[in-house]
């Protein structure tokens, strides 16, 4: 098969994947993870290996790049709401660590590994994400504020969990101090330069309108390959960094990059998991398929309480909402984008790591399933599911229908009018306006 016909099969199931997805409701990976097994090791009609060859981790590493920048320019404070912010800060920040610490010494425990190696497997699986969480919470309609809460949680979570996976990742692949510190401050410096370059264009440099879009994806292309040409693996850094600084920044809008990152998200969650699932070995997947079930079940009976628990102490949520947020910790794209990254560089690197794809992949299905085919109910049982479905936004958060106020005020008047005639609603509405006195009136006596 040529490198044309490969991609083409790549982003076409991709798109073609998560339409489904959506037209039946179910998350997105699920029916991406079918197709990608499908068409790779089922039928295999599509290698990854032989139809990229060399290239397949510099276009693995790059996607997941731009994926890490289209999530990063989520991760804007003011996005926060009044009576969600604590709460969530507290699950991406307390709840991230509980969970990255219970998740490494779970799989220490179950999987032959060494620590360092559960280290990494724990580290990736913090992280959660909206492309899994928003379907999710449209299929349970949670009340507020819980739905907002876990609907921020995917969105901040991406960004700090990868982070926080790259830093564990680092620290084990290549055991050197100065090797970690070079490459995060070679991708720290290489975004803030990015970040700084464009706003500068972007507000003085009369960039036509329309245009920031494209410019801020090609800016995104040369950030990390400029950061992998100074030190290699900084590119995700760099990324990380570029999307974070552009979404805090006040000096040039960008909204327009939150609409076409949609667009562009989409487009590479579908691809990076179609060609990732094509290189899943089905065989791994059925060897550590009974510790990955058992992590799993450390996981959401053990791991996500206690970090929820002690996350969310002290803030506005009650019982049975801090509940049904415990109930609630799929994983998505990131996750398994990185670990494949990981195990690349492991390979790489001369130590393979075979435990880390099949047990990440495992991990992603098997929460989405629980949490999918439970979470309804488990609302329910606590008295938190909305009766009529509110609207969602991409991530899942909810939003107000625009118009919504003007709608009710036109049918409001238009009921007046019905019930009481034009000129009875003229009357109704007037209001004498000060000002200089009729000309027909005749004078006053």
């Amino acid at each position: 098969m040529s490198l044309t016909t490969g991609l083409a099969i790549v982003v076409a199931l991709g798109v073609f994947g998560q339409v489904i997805a959506r037209r039946i409701n179910v998350p997105s990976i699920l029916v991406l993870l079918g197709l990608g097994l499908v068409i790779g090791p089922l039928s295999g009609v599509l290698d990854p290996d032989e139809v990229f060859g060399t290239s397949l981790f510099p276009v693995v590493s790059l996607g997941v790049g731009l994926l890490l920048f289209e999530e990063s320019l989520k991760l804007d404070a003011r996005r926060l709401r009044g009576g969600a912010r604590r709460p969530v800060v507290g699950l991406v920040t307390v709840g991230a660590l509980i969970t990255g610490v219970g998740a490494s010494l779970a799989a220490y425990w179950v999987l032959d590994v060494t620590a360092g190696e559960a280290a990494v497997i724990g580290s990736i699986v913090i992280v959660s994400g909206p492309t899994v969480v928003g379907p999710l919470l449209s299929i349970i309609r949670p009340r507020e504020p819980v739905g907002s809460v876990l609907a921020f949680e995917g969105i901040f979570i991406d960004p700090i969990g990868a982070t926080i996976a790259l830093t564990v990742a680092n620290v084990v692949l290549y055991e050197e101090a100065p090797r970690l510190f070079t490459t995060a401050f070679t991708g720290l410096w290489t975004g803030l330069l990015a970040a700084a370059v464009y706003v500068v264009v972007v507000r003085w440099g009369r960039v036509p309108p329309g245009t920031e879009v494209i410019l801020a994806v090609a800016f995104a292309f040369v950030t990390f390959a400029g950061a992998e040409e100074v030190q290699s693996e900084s590119g995700l850094w760099a990324m990380t960094t570029l999307g974070v600084v552009l979404a805090n920044q006040r000096l040039v809008p960008i909204e327009p990059l939150h609409e076409f990152g949609g667009h562009l998200g989409m487009l590479l969650v579908g691809s990076l998991f179609i060609l990732l699932s094509a290189r899943v070995d089905v065989g791994e997947l059925i060897t550590y398929g009974g510790a990955t079930v058992l992590i799993v079940v450390l996981l959401v009976l053990v791991v996500r309480p206690v970090a929820t628990a002690v996350a969310t102490a002290g803030t506005s949520l009650d019982r049975r909402e801090r509940g049904l947020v415990a109930w609630m910790a799929p994983r998505g794209i990131v996750a398994a984008s990185t670990a494949s990254v990981f195990a690349l560089e492991f390979e790489e690197a001369g130590r393979p790591f075979p435990e880390l794809v099949p047990v990440v992949f495992g991990i992603i299905v098997l929460t989405a399933l629980v949490y999918g085919l439970s979470g309804p109910a488990v609302a329910k049982a606590l008295g938190l599911r909305s009766g009529d479905p509110e609207p969602l936004d991409d991530d899942g958060v909810p939003v107000s229908v625009p118009g919504e106020s003007t709608a009710r005020l036109t049918i409001a008047t238009a009921r007046v009018v019905r019930e009481g005639g034009v000129e009875h609603t003229i009357r109704r509405l007037h209001r004498p306006l000060p000002g200089p006195p009729d000309d027909d009136a005749g004078p006053t006596a």
